[in-house]
């Protein structure tokens, strides 16, 4: 149910002035946010932004590098839409991000593709990325990079479909998503919460891609600034642990 519903009740006299309105419903949802965010979802989801600031800087070097640049701004502005209120196109943003980053990896593995899509003769096909055989996601493609992976391949191809799925509901308008967002310019403490809730999972299946298919690339000395941020989101995997020579008895304690 929609909380604190700012909306523009009166014709304004001008163009101008009818966005300086919306301008105001939108820091007036943007404060709302703040108060009932008790949990910190917005201040748990932007530490992600620093996390994929940390990965492009160690692949700044690699051509896929402007995927992750994109992929990140369009993260940053899910976050934004999502504290003014304007929902769907949060959704729409955290799709499109979730799309450039998984994109950045697939297209790592094919130079070829990569540079037609950087010239502007291709485009990022989500059937393709998410492809059993032959995705990101596959159990070959993972496999290939970080062989001890490969066997969870398939748990956050399921994920990722799951999440790419929920968040087009939002995005195409679906009827029973559709429901859920407030009219107007209002704060909706569940569409907030989903939200985040997406953005979590989109953090996970990022920070799986990246680390099966670059942590047995980089050097120690490229790997050594991501280690905090590779532990906090998959200290879970001994595999991974074990990259950086942090101990596995932890993982029983």
């Amino acid at each position: 149910m929609s909380q604190t519903t700012t909306a523009i009740s009166a014709s304004p006299s001008s163009c101008e002035e009818y966005y300086k309105k919306l301008h105001a419903s939108c820091t007036a949802v943007l404060d709302a946010t703040f108060a009932a965010d008790g949990d910190r979802r917005q201040a748990a989801s932007h530490g992600f932004v620093g996390d994929i600031e940390a990965w492009a800087k160690a692949l700044a070097l690699r051509p896929e590098a402007e995927l992750f640049q994109t992929g990140l701004r369009e993260y940053q502005f899910a976050l934004l839409a999502l504290v003014q209120g304007q929902y769907r196109q949060a959704f729409m943003a955290l799709r499109l991000s979730f799309e450039l980053l998984l994109g950045g990896v697939y297209l790592s593995a094919n130079e070829l593709e990569l540079r037609v899509w950087l010239r502007g003769r291709n485009d990022l096909v989500w059937g393709n990325l998410i492809d059993e055989q032959t995705g990101v996601l596959s159990k070959r493609f993972i496999g290939a990079f970080f062989e001890d992976l490969a066997d969870k391949a398939a748990t956050y191809r399921v994920m990722a479909q799951a999440l790419y799925r929920e968040c087009s509901e939002y995005v195409h308008g679906n009827p029973p998503k559709s429901a859920r967002l407030p009219d107007g310019v209002s704060f909706s403490a569940a569409v907030f919460a989903d939200s985040h809730e997406k953005a979590k999972s989109l953090r996970l299946v990022v920070h799986f891609c990246l680390c099966a298919r670059y942590l047995l690339v980089l050097d120690k000395t490229a790997r050594a600034p991501l280690e905090s941020v590779v532990l906090d989101a998959l200290g879970h995997m001994p595999e991974i642990r074990h990259v950086f020579g942090a101990p596995v008895e932890l993982l029983n304690v």
